[in-house]
């Protein structure tokens, strides 16, 4: 996976959104509280790794392919913000390639993936010290890895904006794992109850959200950041955030998660297990609150506190509408804090405005019953989203649904997180070519859902999903991702079989050679043992099947092309004629000597291509396609499989096995041969044409109507499809 970076000046916009006070609080001359992050660009220089493989032996392990130390003189921290990253390999598969940073201050360090790269922006943690270590490392056998960077941000002397309801800054060193500085708007964020454990913090911050640091150690003697270690930074997710980016004193909130960390694999919530209760009815004025934030310190507050967690306790003075007022001691950096009622120990709302510092007044926040807020927190985004009723199907998905209707799906659908499926709420929608139709689902009121199919034209794809009301008002889809993710299936009540070939006996087959110096096709058991690209055995265990060159030693195909020729096949009456097979290819002459299948529908006059294969490796694959995707079916339906050594440069072996022509069935009833859906005189008189045709040849063969001849599928149409045909048709049909 490749991604480029776009703009990285987007994250250097340091810009702090000031809401202005409301006239009723003009006196207090309230301003928002972020603590922006004092930063510069540096530039590295142009740093590109090149394409880089680990090209040791499979198994090996990963291995570091390139290394480098960028470094900004004089910064006490550094973060990194890429141009250009591939990463090959997967997580799922246990292989994927990633970029370790590290730390040459403290030797702390991130691991960023083909996932997490992109959950970061292409952008790294903060670092603490002006040098890190950047390495590069792929697992063998996983392809093309690339990293470009030019450039990064690094640390500013800090600066002040106090908010103070008093002569000192009377705040304390707090250690609470529920808030964490936001960077680099230099905002305070921190832990909700909500389902997913997802964060709060002022609107004017919203803009300037991206890494969210926890744990935050002390700063430096001169005040400069140190950053915690990357196992306490979480990068945001960009799709959770809402808000209203900043409207005034109390209209001022955002809602939004954070991706877990790239090391851990943990939320904050999985890490450290606590969160602010969130009240959304607040109580009335009265009593103490305290505000926890990451505000800015100025003389003779010690540098060392500077932006690091701190908190304080003051009188809770007055709550109207969504405004809450109280006095205790705030500073640039505390936007967003929570504002936390003393008495309860719950988070009643946000801290946005300073006001104390202008006269006595009051510090402002916006209240956790805010209309907005509220709303958002009912309908989460992203990382943030809800779980809700889960979706189980007693019974494997079918594979076919009846065409005459009636086919059902049973689903449960049980409660989580409190989340009940709503009765009477559940709808199939299916979709047979002309977009979504709602079919009505029937329920027992405690879970139980039941879908039943209508008619649906015989050999019509259907694709469909399920959707159900949950009992806090969201609608729920299964699959997952539904509609751009769907079950599918077939309208037919299943296959028959047409052709059946294990290539035991001499099914009409033919080979035709041209420049073949040896290794042409032939039948018979495999006596080559697979020692030389040949395969050991037949396919389907039957003994038997086409080889070429079947012999011991190197009797390989050289020359040619030798071409294996199906008899002629009468298709022309069959709904949706498929051909599979098992194919055996094994070259080590590539390009060019390709494993080639053909089809035609006049008799080998002309041949259309349906795949050419490299090599398949010393394997049996099986190959499925339908013919009307190549060729109208018709009564004179060929298949030719063509190999060749041309030049003659290479070892190549070749097989075939197990082929069979299948149709989708359109009728369950066996007297039924017509397909018209009832059993009469017209299948009989359709039969008696069919059987008059094709009497004494091999199957498939069928009449003017195209109804099969081969009435008990035994290869030949003698008298016995006749009498068995006579017996069914005696029984009549349901």
């Amino acid at each position: 996976m490749k991604v480029a970076r776009q703009s990285s000046a987007l994250l250097l916009a340091l810009v702090t959104v000031c809401g202005s006070a409301t006239s009723a609080h003009a006196q207090q001359d309230p301003t928002p509280q972020p603590a922006p992050l004092a930063s510069r660009e540096v530039a590295f220089g142009a740093i590109d790794s090149g394409l880089l493989a680990n090209n040791g032996p499979i198994g090996s392990g990963p291995a570091i392919v390139f290394s480098t130390v960028v470094a900004a003189d004089d910064s006490t921290w550094l973060r990194l913000e890429f141009d250009e990253v591939k990463l090959a390999g997967s997580r799922d598969a246990g292989n994927a390639s990633y970029i370790r940073i590290t730390s040459l201050t403290d030797g702390y360090d991130q691991i960023l993936d083909n996932v997490s790269i992109l959950q970061w922006k292409l952008t790294s943690a903060y670092f603490n010290g002006d040098a890190v270590q950047i390495d590069l490392v792929a697992h063998p056998g996983t392809g093309d890895n690339q990293l470009r960077l030019s450039h990064g941000v690094a640390s500013e002397p800090a600066a002040a904006d106090r908010s103070i309801c008093g002569t000192t800054d009377d705040r304390v060193l707090s250690f609470d794992d529920r808030s964490a500085r936001i960077l680099p708007i230099g905002c305070t964020g921190w832990t909700i109850d909500d389902c997913n454990h997802c964060m709060l913090t002022a609107g004017h911050c919203q803009g300037g959200i991206s890494t969210i640091q926890f744990r935050v150690p002390l700063s430096t003697s001169g005040g400069g950041l140190v950053n915690p270690h990357p196992d306490h930074q979480y990068a945001t997710d960009t799709s959770s955030l809402q808000g209203n980016g900043g409207g005034g004193v109390g209209n001022d909130w955002a809602y939004y998660g954070v991706h877990p960390n790239s090391n851990t694999g943990l939320t904050p919530y999985q890490a450290y297990g606590v969160a602010f209760n969130l009240d959304t009815t607040p109580p009335g004025a009265g009593g103490s609150a305290r505000v926890t934030g990451f505000g800015t310190t100025s003389s003779p507050v010690s540098n060392t506190w500077n932006q690091v967690q701190k908190t304080h306790a003051g009188p809770y003075v007055s709550f109207s509408g969504t405004t809450l007022g109280y006095a205790m001691d705030t500073t640039g950096g505390n936007s967003g804090s929570p504002v936390i009622h003393e008495s309860s120990g719950t988070a009643i709302g946000i801290h946005t405005h300073g006001g104390c510092s202008s006269g006595g007044g009051n510090n402002w926040g916006t209240g956790a019953n805010h209309a907005g807020l509220v709303a958002a927190l009912a309908s989460p985004k992203g990382v943030c989203e809800c779980p809700g009723p889960e979706f189980t199907f007693p019974d494997p998905l079918p594979e076919f649904v009846a065409p005459s209707g009636g086919t059902t799906i049973a689903m449960d659908i049980s409660t989580v997180a409190g989340v009940n499926p709503v009765s009477g709420s559940g709808v199939l929608r299916l979709d047979t070519g002309s977009g979504f139709a709602s079919v009505p689902m029937t329920d027992d009121g405690t879970g139980h859902f039941t879908a039943t199919f209508p008619a649906i034209d015989c050999t019509t794809p259907v694709t469909y999903y399920f959707t159900v009301l949950g009992s806090n008002g969201t609608t729920y889809v299964a699959p997952n991702g539904a509609p751009a993710s769907t079950f599918s299936a077939m309208s037919a009540y299943g296959v028959a079989s047409v052709v059946d070939l294990d290539f035991e006996t001499d099914d009409g087959w033919t080979v035709v050679n041209t420049a073949v110096i040896r290794g042409a096709w032939e039948r018979g058991t495999p006596i080559g043992g697979g020692l030389n690209r040949d395969p050991a055995s037949d396919f389907d265990g039957s003994g038997r099947c086409w080889v070429t060159g079947n012999a011991a030693g190197d009797a390989d195909v050289d020359g040619g092309p030798t071409r294996l020729v199906s008899p002629a096949y009468d298709l022309s009456g069959l709904s949706d004629p498929k051909i599979t097979f098992a194919r055996w290819h094994s070259t080590s002459g590539l390009p060019q000597d390709q494993f080639v299948t053909e089809i035609s529908n006049n008799n080998g006059s002309t041949w259309t291509p349906v795949s050419s294969v490299g090599n398949n490796g010393n394997q049996w694959k099986v190959e499925s396609f339908s013919v009307s995707d190549y060729v109208t079916p018709t009564n004179a339906v060929r298949v030719r499989f063509s190999v060749s050594d041309n030049p003659d440069n290479s070892v190549t072996e070749s097989a075939i096995d197990a082929f069979s022509i299948s149709d989708f069935l359109c009728s369950t009833c066996a007297s039924d041969v017509n397909g018209d859906g009832e059993s009469d005189v017209l299948d009989f008189l359709d039969f008696l044409d069919a059987f008059g045709a094709c009497e004494g040849q091999p199957a498939p063969c069928s009449g003017s109507t195209g109804v099969n001849a081969d009435f008990n599928g035994d290869t030949i149409v003698d008298v016995l499809d006749f009498l068995d045909f006579l017996d069914v048709f005696g029984q009549g049909c349901p």
